[in-house]
């Protein structure tokens, strides 16, 4: 059986434990309860090794955790090495298991051999793709039946022991060639496919080859006739999944990766999370932060923070709101300091906090540019920790990045902002911009007051 260690276990945790003031103030920020029934086992344990390392809970609670979820998969190696970590032996029915789960790969794999000899072969995997229908391709390559059938149960084990790259493959050779009729395209076979080869991308870490398989999932819940209910447990899903692929890589860009936080900032996705999971709108809130290109999105999608802040609300979202709503300058300073214990508990975030403290200040500065007059230079170099002279330079990119109607008053030592008024035509589209998202918001809180009183819940 093969173990995972080598790929899940990250560096060593910090030497000096956190004080139990401070672990209760991340534990308060921790979502991983109300993540972990949208999330897979496999992508939830990477957020345990994450809160193992990062010395919040208690190790040996967590390692039992730990033990818990991946007792309910075929790791079985890498179970036997949590129960070392705190001193026990592994129970003995966990051995007896491994040896069944030995002998069902190796029987499954003896059976699918002849299909696996063929997909080795790049020109039989080529021939696949101008065959109309799985069943001449069983019978082309002289298969049994239940071939197709049985590679998906075979990658499902992989995927199970541990192997991703192995079950990705696998995944791949089933919806790119031998999957072919539409009504196995629209199989329950066929979608669970589809998840568990989006599983085994996010969990090898290949990002792009994961957004692709996000559009396919958005376009497929798009088309597919499923109720409400199922579309709305499925989109959750995907919202959380794509959680990984958005925070995986700090340098993460291009047209693929806008793609993506389009996706999860779009109005239907936002409708999702009023619905079902408002907690995601921390990360609609860093991803405003994080990402600069946005700003064209921050003030509608602020609004909706501020409509959604009963049902969540957070150092991330309060900041944005101390920002753009009330612009109260202290406050947003006050929550942007909270904002870096956020960081510290969150999986996703952890690794972007010089990235987004600085583009946090930057939004400060620039938000109280627009709204004042004169503004001393002396006063900002204070509030910097710089030099003013370096200030001065400070606020002169800015100026020009912001596309600020601004001027250096050298003689007072001052920047002076030029305030035109905005026209008649750019009033009308800044009220009219947001009717739409409303409209879908306003639908959304009905059908969730509905179900409040009938007495139903969304899971």
């Amino acid at each position: 059986m093969a173990s995972k260690k080598d790929e899940t276990e990250a560096a060593a945790a910090p030497s000096a434990p956190l004080d139990i003031a401070k672990a209760r103030e991340l534990a308060s920020y921790d979502l991983t309860t109300r993540m972990a029934p949208h999330l897979d086992r496999h992508l939830l344990f990477m957020i345990y090794q994450f809160l193992q390392e990062s010395q919040i809970y208690k190790n040996a609670d967590l390692v039992r955790a730990q033990i818990g979820l991946l007792s309910q998969t075929d790791m079985i190696d890498f179970v036997e090495e949590k129960y070392q970590d705190i001193g026990e032996t592994a129970p003995a029915e966990l051995v007896e298991r491994r040896d069944i789960v030995m002998e069902q790969l190796e029987t499954v794999q003896q059976q699918l051999l002849p299909l696996l000899k063929v997909l080795e072969k790049e020109e039989d995997v080529r021939s696949m793709a101008d065959m109309e229908t799985s069943e001449k391709i069983l019978e082309r390559f002289d298969l049994e039946s239940n071939s197709i059938d049985l590679l998906v149960k075979y990658a499902r084990m992989q995927y199970e022991s541990g192997n991703y790259n192995l079950c990705g493959e696998l995944l791949k050779h089933y919806r790119g060639n031998l999957a072919k009729e539409a009504e196995t395209l629209s199989s329950t076979t066929f979608t669970t496919s589809t998840w568990g080869a989006l599983g085994c991308k996010l969990l090898t870490q290949d990002v792009e080859g994961a957004i692709e398989i996000i559009h396919k999932l958005d376009e497929f819940l798009e088309n597919a006739k499923l109720t409400k209910r199922e579309v709305l447990l499925q989109r959750s899903w995907l919202l959380h999944w794509s959680l990984f692929a958005i925070f995986m890589r700090a340098d993460a860009a291009g047209d693929k990766f806008e793609t993506l936080v389009a996706f999860f900032l779009h109005e239907k996705s936002l409708s999702i999370m009023s619905l079902s999971c408002p907690h995601l709108l921390r990360y609609v809130g860093a991803c405003l932060i994080l990402q600069k290109r946005l700003k064209h999105l921050m003030k509608d999608t602020v609004e909706i923070l501020r409509l959604e802040a009963a049902s969540y609300k957070d150092p991330i979202t309060a900041f944005l709101l101390a920002l753009y709503t009330d612009m109260d300058f202290d406050e947003a300073q006050q929550e942007l300091a909270k904002c870096e214990s956020v960081f510290q508990a969150d999986y996703f975030l952890a690794k972007h906090w010089t990235d987004f403290q600085e583009n946090a200040r930057l939004l400060i500065f620039e938000t109280y540019c627009r709204i004042h007059q004169c503004i001393n230079i002396g006063m900002l170099a204070s509030k910097l920790n710089m030099e003013e002279d370096e200030a001065e330079c400070w606020i002169v990119k800015l100026i020009q990045n912001a596309k600020l109607d601004a001027r250096i008053d050298s003689e007072k030592h001052r920047v002076v902002m030029s305030k035109a008024p905005p026209s008649v035509y750019q009033q009308v589209i800044e009220k009219t911009r947001n009717l739409s998202f409303r409209s879908t918001m306003l639908l959304s809180n009905l059908e969730k007051a509905e179900k409040t009183a009938s007495g139903g819940t969304f899971k």
